[in-house]
């Protein structure tokens, strides 16, 4: 296909112009073209026409290249323009090239003429893309440079191959100082830097130079005019580099977060005294949970009185009746004596009777000795917390006999399946706690319907571990309920004398002094099943 071209040709000649004409029609350029001789013609034809090229003899007799070149140059168009001529020096060409020529062409080789405005046209072509990409940059940078600004951000925009830096109006007015107060200079911002932020800015622009951050980024204080310090955050890019990769312009925001920072100052302060609040009421909690927990414990001492004191008063009872009827007894065989009627058999008799006084009191004597001496190592246990060597069935056994007034008057039958010779290096009063805990767990709770009432406490060994059950037929706990009973606090019996701290003092027991585990399965109407496992040897807390 021909190639189309406006020609605006300065030529004084018709043959001249016909022989440029042919020379670019076999050259397959589709010509449109004016010529004109004088330099209003001209004026006249660059004000009103589209041209792609200039043509230009070098003398015409009332126009000249030079006065050509001067209005082309006034009508700020960008076009190639190239000299025709039969004549021209080494020296005139140079200067025309210099003025502002684009090329020359002697009429005897007009050959060169078609490659020549192709080239031209090409270049002419690329110079108005540069432009325009240029322009449209130039507008891109405007709008966002306003939109920065229209928000606060303040811009630096760094030559970096110069180190002039053009510090913005917002960003120089964000610290009270006029545009021309600070140096245009990378120093010149830098010199503003609190001295204890310094090196980590330097830091952190050396660290995006080398790669190893996406975006600049820093935070720290800059010096205002007045002296005081603000807050800012800068964040930056390169945003072009040269043929070999090296940066040449990079430009960042510049954006106040003094509020920010007084925010985050205040906040650090009141976690920090909330955190003293918390570390302090906790600590009064936990004295109070102490003092409960004291509390608790010596009411259930209190309970292990009463239902000793209980248990007692039976075999005791008996062994006061029994005397007083020995005594009798004794005192009708002294006055028979006296009287003289004390026969064979009524002796035989009276002996009988006081024999059988003596065993009864023998035999509850026995019972409170026992009884007392459960007790009295219970008590022992459970006020001293000393460590020894003991055996498991009788420290539960101990805790058993003295609720067995409480267990009796209930009608609860407790079965100890521990087999004996099971021994443990511990705390034999907090084991006794857990099972006293346990079983008045059961029969506050788990008997209130009045089935049931059966309790099976089971151990065995595994390995260096006691596997300690326990397990009762009441009325069970519902699995929704199972993450709240070892809460302290939590009771089915609020204000009807449940406390809500006994299995919270068993589990913390179990974890806290023997380092062991517990574990609940429990259903509705299914009774209660708690697994211990507990160190036979606990760990030295």
């Amino acid at each position: 296909m021909a190639t189309q071209l406006a020609l605006l040709m300065v030529e004084d000649s018709d043959m001249d112009a016909e022989l440029v004409m042919l020379c670019l029609r076999r050259a397959d350029f589709d010509v449109r073209m004016l010529r004109v001789e004088t330099e209003s013609e001209m004026r006249e034809a660059l004000s009103g026409g589209q041209w792609d090229v200039i043509l230009s003899d070098y003398n015409l007799p009332r126009f000249d290249t030079n006065t050509a070149l001067g209005l082309l140059r006034e009508s700020g168009l960008d076009l190639p323009f190239i000299v025709v001529s039969a004549e021209l020096g080494e020296n005139a060409a140079v200067a025309l090239m210099k003025a502002g020529a684009h090329d020359y062409v002697m009429k005897d080789n007009l050959a060169r003429l078609p490659p020549a405005i192709k080239r031209e046209m090409s270049e002419a072509s690329q110079r108005q893309a540069h432009r325009q990409a240029v322009e449209a940059l130039r507008e891109s940078e405007e709008r966002w440079s306003f939109a920065l600004e229209g928000a606060g951000y303040g811009v630096s925009d760094w030559d970096i191959k110069t180190g002039h830096v053009l510090y913005s109006q917002c960003w120089v007015s964000m610290h009270g100082y006029e545009i021309d107060e600070i140096p245009a200079t990378v120093e010149g911002g830098l010199d503003l830097v609190h001295p204890d932020e310094l090196p980590l800015v330097k830091a952190a622009m050396q660290a995006y130079f080398d790669g190893a951050m996406p975006r600049y980024h820093s935070e720290h204080r800059l010096r205002c005019k007045d002296g005081s310090w603000k807050w800012v955050v800068d964040r930056g890019m390169i945003v072009s580099r040269d043929e070999n990769g090296q940066p040449m312009r990079m430009i960042c925001t510049h954006v106040d977060i003094s509020e920010r920072k007084q925010a985050e100052e205040e906040l650090r302060i009141l976690n920090e005294q909330l955190e003293l609040r918390v570390e302090e009421r906790t600590r009064e909690l936990r004295h109070a949970m102490t003092q409960i927990i004291e509390s608790e414990k010596l009411a259930s001492l209190g309970v292990l009185v009463a239902g000793v004191s209980h248990e007692l008063n039976t075999p005791i009872g008996n062994m006061l009746l029994a005397a007083s009827t020995l005594a009798e007894r004794l005192k009708e065989v002294h006055q028979s004596i006296d009287s003289g009627k004390l026969t064979r058999s009524g002796l035989m008799h009276a002996l009988d009777e006081c024999s059988d006084a003596s065993q009864l009191i023998v035999r509850s004597g026995g019972r409170a000795s026992e009884l007392i001496e459960s007790f009295k190592r219970v008590s022992v246990d459970q006020t001293s917390q000393r460590r020894r060597l003991f055996d498991v069935r009788i420290a539960v056994q101990d805790s058993i006999n003295a609720l067995g007034g409480m267990i009796n008057r209930m009608g609860v039958s407790v079965d100890n399946r521990i087999p004996q010779g099971l021994m443990m290096d511990s705390f034999p009063g907090h084991l006794e706690q857990i099972i006293n805990n346990l079983i008045m767990n059961s029969l506050t709770h788990g008997f209130e319907t009045g089935t049931g009432k059966h309790i099976i406490i089971n151990a065995s060994l595994q390995g260096e571990i006691l596997a300690l059950d326990y397990a009762d037929d009441g009325i069970g706990i519902p699995p929704d309920l199972h993450h709240k009973v070892f809460e302290p606090f939590y009771t089915s019996k609020l204000g009807q004398g449940g406390s809500g701290l006994g299995l919270y003092i068993v589990h913390n027991l179990v974890q806290g002094i023997f380092k062991g585990s517990v574990r609940l399965e429990s259903s509705l109407d299914q009774g209660v099943h708690l697994f211990f496992h507990l160190p036979l040897v606990t760990p030295e807390i």
